[in-house]
């Protein structure tokens, strides 16, 4: 419901400020009263009034909003529309609503001339009397304001009147009003706590619960509520293991998965998966969210919906969306091995047998599977072991024979990702390295042998190919593949016994991008700091060691003689 839902007649608005309620008790303050206190002044049409595009004029903006204060106590109605109109008139929406913003979220004294309920008492007005002007200036205003606040050392105020403004806002038909008031109640949730977070959540939970019964009765506003119900329980649920508890506590994990299960509206379904893997994917994660994604209820119908339980084919419509869930699973297990471990059945199992089955032909279904098929084999080695020992998954994400560029880049980097995962975020929000994925010595030689194996050639021979690409995304990847490899125990030995692969890691002029240059510079260095160091030749060694000395961006410098000729 907007703004002006809210205030379009005194009867909707006193029956919304009895059901406004918190901890189950309604509102003892009628919702009218406290925001406008009077009855409804109807708005001129905002074609009527110039806009003055006249410097910010703080203290005749005060004097006017302290105005319609007086005005408001002493119901003039027609002085109220006058004052209205002169704002209108004088002052942009924006610039109007971020100047009172603030004072929404400050603690009321009484020396200050405008507190809190009567600023949120001037919005009400302001937005109820036009809100096709005011409401998406106020959302926007209030949602700046509090990720302000959540991310600086400035205290933060919400009293009942405003967080229910808040909730009840995401009801509205304006989406950006709705998605900007999201937001807020999530930055307030963050900053405040659970003392905040947790009434929010009980009253947004009640209203999705109640949008899902709805569903046969108003199936479109059903949907388009209870996906943004979902959405923010999801942002809250990513804050710690505090608020995800809380939130599970309350019902909307069943909630989810009831979304989940609505058979006969596959868009809403995927809504629902988009939501999944985004639960899945924010970081950093924290423990009891990893583990709920890991559970029975929840793994075993994104399995069966991407193909990995009954007759083994994906679902054609939600197959793959089911698939990019499992894919951020998998990466889930890179720090945590024993996720895998905690459903019944043995979910490796499915996970393989999903990929093993999937299908798909464009550039965006293959770059879809490389990602599925290498997050599962970056899971754990014996997840890599199993994509080795299957040629039909392997080929399918090694191959290279018809990728276009940008493909081929995303394979080599894929490759490069489970030799050399990158640092994540743990619970904390600090930096860690990844040890559980990593693969042995012998696995990850054997990945990298397989690479050139399926794309019938010798791998380092084909890396320096690509490495020396005129397309700059397909080098930089063939960099980072080279880079990982050089990073096992002996796979720099490995390369370095390929004839020209010497030559071509202390060759300047092939690379012309500064971010290349820096890529090469990093295989150097991989290469020079690993344990085949100690079995090269000394002459060997000095050309790395001056290599890196003279940085990436080192030029051989053109002799006199001939910049003269």
């Amino acid at each position: 419901m907007s703004f002006a839902t809210i205030f379009r007649n005194r009867q909707i608005c006193s029956r919304f400020g009895k059901e406004i309620s918190h901890d189950g008790e309604p509102s003892s303050k009628n919702y009218l009263d406290y925001v406008v206190g009077t009855k409804l002044i109807y708005a001129t049409p905002i074609s009527s009034f110039r806009m003055i595009a006249e410097p910010f004029n703080v203290e005749k903006l005060e004097a006017s909003l302290s105005l319609l204060l007086d005005q408001l106590s002493e119901h003039d109605d027609e002085a109220l529309k006058t004052t209205l109109n002169t704002i209108l008139a004088d002052f942009q929406p924006q610039p109007l609503m971020d100047h009172i913003a603030p004072l929404l979220f400050r603690t009321s004294e009484p020396s200050v001339t405008l507190s809190n309920n009567a600023a949120l008492k001037i919005v009400g007005l302001l937005v109820s009397w036009n809100s096709s002007t005011y409401l998406k200036p106020a959302s926007k205003a209030i949602k700046t304001e509090a990720l302000r606040r959540m991310t600086s050392s400035e205290p933060i105020t919400v009293s009942d009147e405003l967080q229910g403004v808040m909730i009840q806002q995401l009801r509205g038909d304006d989406v950006e009003a709705s998605s900007n008031a999201a937001d807020a109640i999530v930055a307030c949730s963050r900053k405040i706590g659970l003392t905040f977070g947790e009434t929010a959540m009980r009253s947004i939970r009640d209203s999705w619960r109640e949008a899902l019964d709805q569903m046969e009765v108003d199936r479109m506003m059903s949907t388009t509520y209870s996906v943004r119900c979902a959405s923010i329980f999801v942002a809250l649920m990513s804050i710690g293991d505090a608020f995800h508890q809380r939130a599970l506590s309350m019902g909307a994990g069943d909630l989810l998965l009831e979304m989940l299960q609505c058979d006969n509206d596959p868009l809403f379904q995927m809504s629902t998966l988009d939501l999944l893997e985004l639960l899945a994917c924010t970081l950093p994660m924290h423990h009891e969210r990893a583990h709920w994604l890991f559970s029975n209820d929840v793994t075993a119908f994104l399995l069966r919906l991407a193909g990995g339980e009954g007759d083994g084919r994906p679902d054609p419509m939600l197959g793959g969306p089911a698939l990019r869930v499992v894919a951020a699973l998998c990466k889930l297990a890179h720090s945590d091995v024993s996720l895998l471990n905690q459903t019944d059945g043995d979910i490796m199992v499915g996970f393989h047998r999903a990929l093993h089955n999937i299908e798909g032909t464009g550039e965006m279904d293959r770059l879809a599977m490389v990602d599925a098929i290498s997050s599962f084999a970056s899971a754990s080695p014996v997840a890599l072991e199993r994509i080795l020992q299957d040629p039909v998954t392997r080929k399918a994400w090694l191959s290279l024979s018809v990728a276009q560029p940008q493909l081929k880049a995303a394979i080599l980097v894929s490759v490069s990702m489970v030799l050399n995962p990158t640092n994540q975020l743990d619970s904390n929000g600090d930096t860690i390295m990844i040890s559980n994925a990593l693969p042995s010595n012998s696995l990850g030689l054997k990945l990298y042998a397989f690479l050139g194996r399926d794309n019938n050639n010798e791998t380092t021979a084909l890396m320096i190919d690509l490495a020396k690409s005129p397309l700059t995304e397909v080098r930089l990847a063939a960099y980072a593949l080279l880079e990982g490899i050089s990073k096992q125990p002996t796979g720099a030995q490995v390369l370095l016994s390929h004839g020209h692969f010497f030559e071509f890691l202390v060759q300047r002029e092939g690379e012309t991008t500064m971010e290349g240059r820096e890529a090469k510079y990093a295989l150097v260095m991989a290469v020079f700091n690993s344990d085949v160091k100690v079995l090269l030749a000394d002459d060997i060694v000095r050309k790395l060691d001056a290599y890196l000395k003279e940085g990436p961006h080192y030029a051989k410098p053109i002799s006199w003689e001939l910049a003269t000729e």
